[in-house]
């Protein structure tokens, strides 16, 4: 029997939670029945060897350049990119660079803007597929639209929507060219539902695939923190440094948490744009927390980290379903996170962990509650051992959405 083509789109397969999850989704994929091919904006990222064999992995031809843009390289990049084959490109900038220059409009609204206008030059992808997968969402899913032929096209998201609001114009459009929008948690299915009724009937929740196998297989094995010595309270975070992730936050409420006498500190495992790195450096610093507050960049394994660190916090003003909370579900840890959209459903209403208002005050009220109870830390993972971790069936939403 023939095998159904199967083309995912991605980004790049740096060390980040959309990645992760992809891996997860991979590593159940029925390859007696696909023929899988990843197309990359940018083949690079040390997830890289970790894609399974069965899968072919490509590269766009160009401007997958334009698929990594940040704040520091934007302009740079799509001169060098684009400007240079094509000055007239910048009949294409010009309105929304005025608009941004002017602070007319909502920033990151009118970047996405510019760069749907710019990917409308981006050539056609060869080949026709019977269907096509958009797993890294937002440009992956706009160029999917625009560029790909395949008999199915699914959207991929794994943010909430509406934190911060999306442009609807730019977003209908690509929702409403799509078979399936997926969303990761049920909470954003019904706040995306809520938003666009009239796509309520396309919208599907199929939650991020996890193998706690592999997770506490990788947790046995590998580096960990490097400072043994400390024999106070270990915070982890795990997630790339934005703003959305509230690193600033958590920063102010461990200064507090310092001013208190607590002996603790809090570990990052991610990374991010040098500005901002920069940024939560000076910040640490600002705060007089910088050798408490400790950046420990990127890593192929956290799982040892999560295993060792006494409390695994998730900080972030908004989330879609963090994946990373998931894991250290999976690995049985105290967890405190911030009551982003989906943070109630993944913590059972606060039955598996501390939620608390997304706050400097709230982070610091919750993890002075966590560090002053050792019964309600035990607590909160004696109850994660009582659960049956895996989710491989979620597999089937996925394979029925193919037909």
């Amino acid at each position: 029997m023939e095998k159904i083509k199967l083309l995912i789109l991605g980004i790049t397969m740096n060390a980040a939670g959309t990645e992760k999850s992809f891996l997860s989704f991979a590593s159940c994929l029925d390859y007696e029945k696909y023929d899988v091919t990843l197309l990359l904006a940018e083949k690079a990222g040390p997830f890289l060897p970790l894609i399974p064999k069965e899968i072919k992995v490509i590269e766009m031809a160009e401007y997958g350049d334009m698929f990594t843009l940040n704040g520091g390289n934007a302009m740079k990049t799509i001169f060098r990119s684009m400007v240079k084959k094509n000055p007239a490109v910048l009949f294409d900038i010009f309105p929304f660079a005025v608009k941004i220059a002017l602070h007319i409009g909502n920033h990151a609204d009118l970047a996405m803007g510019m760069w749907c206008k710019l990917s409308k030059r981006f050539p056609d992808l060869d080949g026709e597929y019977d269907a096509a997968i958009a797993y890294w969402g937002d440009k992956t899913m706009f160029y999917m639209v625009d560029h790909v032929k395949a008999k199915k096209k699914i959207a991929w998201l794994h943010f909430d929507y509406m934190k911060p609001p999306r442009d609807d114009k730019l977003y209908k459009p690509a929702f409403e060219a799509c078979d399936k929008v997926v969303t990761v948690s049920s909470p954003i299915r019904d706040s995306l539902s809520e938003h666009f009724p009239d796509l309520a009937d396309k919208i599907v929740k199929m939650e991020n695939i996890t193998d706690p196998r592999l997770i506490w297989d990788m947790a046995l094995k590998g580096d960990t923190f490097p400072d043994q010595h400390f024999t106070g309270k270990r915070i982890l975070t795990v997630g790339r440094i934005a703003d959305q992730k509230g690193y600033d936050m958590a920063v102010d409420a461990l200064a507090r948490l310092r001013d208190d006498g607590y002996n603790v500190r809090w570990y990052v495992l991610g990374a991010g744009d040098k500005a901002d790195e920069e940024a939560l450096k000076l910040r640490a610093l600002e705060k007089n927390v910088a050798d408490m507050f400790i950046m420990l960049g990127t890593t192929n394994n956290p799982y040892t980290y999560m295993r060792d660190c006494d409390i695994y916090a998730q900080p972030s003003r908004h989330e879609g379903k963090p994946i990373a909370v998931e894991e250290a579900k999976i690995l049985y840890k105290t967890i405190l996170v911030t009551d982003y959209l989906s943070a109630r459903e993944q913590l059972d209403n606060g039955a598996l962990g501390e939620i608390c208002p997304i706050t400097v005050d709230g982070i610091y009220e919750g993890m002075k509650k966590l560090l002053d109870s050792e019964f309600l830390r035990n607590c909160y993972s004696d109850r994660l051992t009582e659960i049956k971790f895996g989710n491989r069936e979620e597999m089937n939403i996925f394979y029925s959405m193919l037909g």
